[in-house]
């Protein structure tokens, strides 16, 4: 008889990776926030070891930024910065949007409506939170379901990047009206097939929301809270 192999719990370092890596990924943290290693380790209930090494892990993929004085913060955004990481977003999210039209199933598109419906909600809500949790799944049913691992390799680093500065969209009041419109039309362009469709709708979606962003920026607005560097 063959042995088995032990099942041994998942490293709390890993635990603790996935904890903030999906915090960063939904706007959980602002832009310039600065987080202690004490901090985090108390509300994931860990010890600082696993913690730290999360962070460092963070720190390697640019995702997070050590200053001198060795605090660690989310990185300011730049113009600059903010346009590169833009147009990695265009050319990659859309071509798993492409790769996504012949491989997405019945069941990933009616999550998709689910998360669509939920934004809805939130949107009518003000509730930035929530929005940014349910458009976070919706943009990672679509990508997985490209089945491409490295290319969701790389649009996570640059989520993991940017994100934090969907909290800027809590004060722009013209974000909301349109805010759900471009993924009612990906919904509707990969039931169609439509690889050109979906494409076009995924890349409306990252402009329209970047423009607002770069609106913040470009005026050095101060908003209670973030780090603006223009």
């Amino acid at each position: 008889m063959a042995e088995l192999e032990p099942i041994t719990p998942e490293p709390l370092h890993e635990k603790a990776y996935a904890s903030l890596r999906h915090a960063l990924r939904t706007g959980r943290f602002r832009p310039g926030q600065a987080m202690t290693i004490r901090g985090l380790g108390k509300e994931l209930g860990v010890s600082a070891t696993p913690v730290r090494e999360a962070l460092q892990r963070l720190i390697a993929c640019h995702a997070l930024k050590v200053l001198p004085n060795r605090t660690v913060i989310v990185p300011p955004l730049t113009r600059e910065r903010c346009a590169e990481i833009t147009e990695v977003r265009l050319r990659l999210e859309g071509l798993a949007g492409r790769q996504a039209v012949n491989r997405i199933t019945d069941q990933a598109v009616k999550r998709l409506v689910s998360r669509k419906n939920r934004m809805d909600r939130a949107i009518k809500d003000r509730n930035l939170a929530a929005y940014l949790q349910n458009n976070e799944e919706f943009h990672s049913t679509i990508y997985e379901a490209a089945q491409m691992p490295f290319l969701n390799q790389m649009i996570d680093l640059a989520w993991l990047q940017v994100a934090p500065w969907f909290n800027l969209l809590a004060v722009e009041g013209n974000f909301y009206e349109n805010a759900n419109a471009s993924h009612a039309l990906v919904i509707d362009r990969l039931v169609a097939r439509d690889a050109d469709g979906v494409e076009a709708a995924i890349r409306q979606d990252i402009n329209q929301a970047v423009r607002h962003i770069i609106e913040f920026l470009d005026s050095g607005v101060k908003v209670a809270g973030v780090n603006v560097a223009a």
